[in-house]
């Protein structure tokens, strides 16, 4: 068997070590262990069928033969193969990123959205003695009240609610 097959594939074909990280999933420390290893069976089984895919080959002598070519055409093929999986595996892992930072920002909506919620259900918890005619009804003349009003419109209606509830706990009981 031909010694260091991964690191003399590196080699001819100018691999980058950084495509190689993305594409094996495996750390820079991790590639370079490979690229010493005498025997390319050492390299783990599920590392080695990504190998032998990137050069389109399924046993490590038709990688062996690999090394041998030297027919211009057939090389550019490898080169174009190689080129093309790294790229894609690249971009798989951009639009995964980019799904990840879609994701937390729809969990982040949606965790304000189901805050929002829960204070809303709290109000309304606090209306669960008013029969429900009632509650309706007054839910629905605040919601007249302060629909299109300005900010300093709703603080006016706000502190008239003050000012009731304090002449009702206070002077409303004479």
């Amino acid at each position: 068997m031909t010694t260091k097959l991964f690191e003399r594939l590196v080699t001819k074909f100018s691999i980058k070590v950084a495509d190689l990280i993305k594409y094996l999933e495996i750390s820079k420390a991790t590639i370079y262990n490979y690229r010493n290893l005498e025997n390319f069976s050492d390299i783990p089984k599920d590392k080695q069928y990504k190998i032998f895919y990137l050069f389109g080959k399924e046993t490590e002598e038709e990688l062996i033969l690999v090394l041998d070519e030297s027919d211009p055409d057939i090389l550019a093929k490898y080169v174009n193969r190689i080129s093309s999986i790294l790229k894609g595996s690249v971009q798989e892992q951009k639009e995964s990123l980019a799904s990840i930072e879609e994701l937390e920002a729809t969990n982040e909506r949606l965790a304000k959205e189901n805050a929002a919620l829960q204070r809303q259900l709290a109000m309304v918890q606090g209306l669960k003695d008013i029969d429900e005619f009632t509650r309706t009804v007054l839910l629905d003349k605040v919601a007249s009240i302060t629909n299109g009003a300005s900010t300093a419109e709703i603080k006016e209606f706000i502190d008239y609610l003050d000012i009731f509830e304090k002449y009702r706990k206070f002077g409303g009981k004479n």
